[in-house]
């Protein structure tokens, strides 16, 4: 189970197509703490009854959004706490650890020789892209097509790509 975790060996394309399903699934606990956290907020606030059969006043919800929506995130950013962020720190990071292990893994596959640079480069693009899409980087805001075009790009180029090793001879 260690070595699926390890940055260390090669995986083939299919491997590496399958490692990013996988990694999907390993999403699942922090996604449903996120869940929780909201259900949690909004019984908080009062939009959520459970006494109420009818549970959820969508219209308080909505009417509270369009009067002040500043306030109403400023109050959902200011509801997480300490023991929130780390719990979801904790259930994302082995989903996180496994996509980048699998990420070097096929960068080591294809590019054994710069296999460090060329990993720096593409988790740094993927970064750049992620919070230039996430509206983060407003300055560069405008780029979040083409950081999305080639993101896929090269997403596919690591799934197609033959590398000079054997297909049996991958280890990791």
């Amino acid at each position: 189970m260690l070595k699926f975790f390890q940055f260390s060996g090669t995986i083939s394309g299919t491997t590496y197509f399958l490692r990013m399903l996988f990694t999907i699934l390993l999403t699942i606990p922090g996604i449903i703490l996120l869940f929780s956290f909201f259900g949690s907020y909004l019984m908080n606030e009062g939009f959520i009854d459970m006494n109420n059969p009818e549970g959820f006043d969508q219209l308080a919800f909505q009417e509270q959004i369009e009067a002040n929506p500043e306030e109403f995130f400023s109050n959902l950013w200011s509801s997480f706490s300490f023991g929130w962020i780390i719990s979801l720190a904790i259930a994302f990071l082995p989903a996180i650890w496994f996509s980048l292990a699998s990420y070097y893994k096929r960068i080591s596959a294809l590019f054994y020789e710069n296999r460090n640079n060329i990993f720096a480069i593409i988790i740094g693009f993927e970064i750049i892209g992620d919070l230039t899409g996430l509206g983060i980087l407003d300055s560069i805001s405008f780029l979040k097509t083409p950081f999305s075009i080639i993101s896929l790009l090269i997403f596919l180029f690591l799934i197609f790509k033959n590398s000079d090793i054997d297909k049996d001879d991958h280890e990791g």
